[in-house]
C-alpha cells in the first residue's frame, strides 16, 4: 500500500463523513485497507455526535467516551476517491 495514496484516501473519507454528518465531532481514522484489485479503499472513521457530548462536567464524569463513539466504513474509489458506499462499521467475523 502506497502511504501517500492511503493518506489521501483517509483524508478524503474523513472529509466526506463530515460533509454527510455535519454533527460529527472528534473524527479520527480507525483503519484503512486497499482492496486486492486496487479498485476501492475501505476506510473506518470514528466520531462522536455533537448532540451526544456531555453538557455538564458531572455527566462527563459518569459517561464513558468510548460508549459515545460511532464508527462508519466508507468505501471510496481507489483512483478518484469518490464515495462508492458508506455503511455502519461491523467487526470482522
Amino acid at each position: 500500500m502506497d502511504v501517500t495514496s492511503a493518506q489521501a484516501a483517509a483524508k478524503r473519507a474523513v472529509e466526506i463523513l463530515v460533509e454527510l454528518i455535519p454533527e460529527a465531532r472528534y473524527t479520527a481514522l480507525e483503519g484503512i485497507e486497499l482492496s486486492e484489485d486496487g479498485a476501492s479503499w475501505r476506510v473506518v472513521v470514528g466520531y462522536v455526535l455533537g448532540s451526544d457530548l456531555p453538557t455538564t462536567a458531572l455527566t462527563g464524569l459518569t459517561t464513558s467516551p468510548k460508549s459515545l463513539r460511532t464508527y462508519k466504513t466508507l468505501i471510496p474509489d481507489g483512483v478518484t476517491l469518490e464515495l462508492k458506499r458508506m455503511e455502519p462499521y461491523h467487526e470482522p467475523a
